[in-house]
């Protein structure tokens, strides 16, 4: 069995691993410029979903003439249907979109399989100002093509942590590229409102999006490789550092992946049922808290904007200091870290979502501060079931995340049916069954990996490993 340690080789100290004789150098930084370009990419492929979000209000609908009045542009819009056959296309995207993925990476690499990604982004989001005025299908088409680019963002997050990240070093790589959702509504959100606002009006948030993605997706594939051992700017001490106390199969095994014994994995469960929880709850902060502080809070329409990005803004923070602890903190398992983390994403933001339940009818400042407490604490995930999946699955965590991305799409839909079933007037007494039903889905699905919870590698990732706990065998086997 591979005996993991804590820590990567102290930086300068010579190093050597099978095969190789390391000299003593600066071990370099490349893989934090693969992390950094990679966060880029990330953010700019949500981005250009997200920014439908605001663009919505302030451009016409397919066909629609607009009524100049002076300086103002009055138009009808784009219908609640419309609207919502425009948001759920790019889910269905998203989600006919993993498969190809999956295979994509296994088969020829995370490099062409993300750069495709980038490509049919900035096309698709360039294309919707010439094309949407047109014709809604069309505009309907471009929208799945976005949710097609967008299926590659979980799985490259676990492809790019398994490769790049030592294990030391994995829960600052999981936070950073999981940011990404943030990120793109703390960009989108004050830009679309300015160019919304601008003479260049609503069409140069498309165009300026698609050009970023060009710009960030080619500096992204000229300095990425699918192995560091690959890429010409990564010296030995650095690979060393990458590499170190990675199983051979674990580093060079790309290929063959072992879906029916990853899914049958009980820990790769918990780590779903994680996702799962928290990612139904995340919805509701995202999709319903400028409603929320607008019924209840009291908020006018121009200061909910900026108050529903508080709590995004806060994650973010959370998130990258969440990541870089659990890595840091020593003196406690690996597995009761991820246990604390969790805890810390979903029980504490259950405890205050439960809170927000108590608040009354226009209590805005106490409705914000809880909501970006409980949206906060989410930032802890980074450290939880989000690092548990690339120490258990190592190289095939690009599938774990894969079923990430499917699980985003199901709670997409499934919160709102929940919303929508007990919310029928707004009232206080509503929100508060809201709040606790959520916070009820964050404390079970928390008890449920904390109790799956591991941190050691499965079987399937190294074959010279011939005993592991229950939690972390497949009930399938494949024979080798």
């Amino acid at each position: 069995m591979t005996v993991e340690k804590k820590s990567g080789p102290p930086a300068g100290v010579a190093v050597v691993i099978p095969g190789k004789e390391l000299p003593i150098e600066n071990p370099g930084y490349v893989r934090y410029l693969v992390l950094v370009s990679t966060m880029l990419c990330l953010t700019s492929l949500m981005s250009n979903v997200v920014c439908f979000n605001f663009t919505v209000l302030c451009m016409p609908g397919t066909g629609e003439s607009p009524d100049f009045s002076g300086n103002h542009t009055r138009f009808i819009g784009y219908t609640r249907q419309e609207k919502t056959i425009l948001l759920s296309t790019v889910a269905i995207g998203a989600v006919c979109g993993v498969l190809p993925v999956i295979i994509g990476i296994s088969k020829i690499g995370l490099k062409v399989v993300f750069m495709t990604s980038g490509a049919l982004a900035a096309i698709s989001t360039f294309l919707i100002p010439i094309l949407a005025p047109m014709h809604f299908y069309l505009f309907v088409i471009l929208r799945f093509v976005q949710g097609l680019s967008y299926a590659t963002c979980f799985p490259a997050v676990g492809a790019i942590t398994s490769s790049w990240a030592s294990l030391a070093q994995q829960g600052l790589f999981v936070a950073a590229l999981t940011t990404f959702g943030q990120t793109s509504s703390i960009f989108s959100m004050p830009v679309a409102g300015e160019l919304c606002s601008s003479p260049v009006g609503w069409k140069a948030v498309y165009y300026l999006h698609a050009l970023i993605s060009v710009a960030v997706f080619t500096v992204w594939f000229a300095i990425f490789t699918d192995s560091p051992e690959d890429n010409k700017f990564v010296r030995p001490a650095e690979l060393a550092e990458i590499e170190y106390n990675k199983s051979e199969e674990a580093i060079h095994e790309h290929h063959n992946t072992p879906y029916l014994e990853i899914a049958s994995t009980p820990s790769v469960w918990g780590i779903w049922i994680g996702a799962f929880g928290d990612l139904i709850a995340v919805q509701l902060i995202h999709i319903y808290s400028p409603v929320f502080l607008h019924d209840v809070g009291g908020y006018s329409f121009e200061k909910t904007g900026f108050a529903a990005a508080v709590p995004v803004l806060f994650q973010f923070i959370v998130k990258m200091f969440a990541g870089h602890s659990s890595d840091k903190i020593q003196g406690i398992s690996e597995t009761t870290k991820l246990r604390i983390y969790n805890t810390l994403a979903l029980g504490a933001s259950a405890i205050f979502l439960v809170a927000l339940g108590f608040v009354k009818q226009g209590q805005g400042v106490l409705g914000l501060v809880l909501m970006t407490l409980a949206t906060g604490m989410f930032g802890f995930n980074g450290g939880g079931f989000s690092k548990c999946a690339a120490l258990v699955s190592r190289q095939y965590n690009h599938f774990v995340m894969a079923i990430n991305q499917i699980l985003i799409c199901f709670s997409m839909i499934v919160c709102p049916l929940i919303v929508s079933s007990i919310l029928q007037q707004g009232t206080v007494a509503e929100w508060r069954i809201v709040f606790f039903v959520h916070a009820a889905i964050l404390v079970i699905s928390n008890a449920v990996f904390c109790w799956l919870a591991t941190a050691k590698p499965a079987p399937w990732t190294d074959r010279t490993i011939k005993h592991s706990a229950t939690k972390n065998t497949p009930l399938y086997q494949m024979k080798v």
